[in-house]
């Protein structure tokens, strides 16, 4: 899997062992929150044969 073009679009703050909500068998290993950026913060996806994938992501209500 490769990263998303534009950061993931959260209903709320992604936590530890969530699933990536494109890839269900990819779950979230570490949670970096970023302040005074375009973005909420930085998730890093764990996969299949110990791959790794590092997402951005904000949040919106509506998404």
């Amino acid at each position: 899997m490769k990263p998303s073009a534009d950061p993931l679009v959260l209903k709320s703050r992604p936590g530890v062992g969530d699933s990536h909500p494109q890839a269900p068998q990819w779950r979230a290993v570490n949670v970096r929150l970023m302040e005074g950026a375009d973005i909420e913060g930085k998730i890093v996806y764990a996969g299949p044969k110990n791959w790794q994938v590092v997402e951005a992501f904000i949040l919106s209500p509506a998404a």
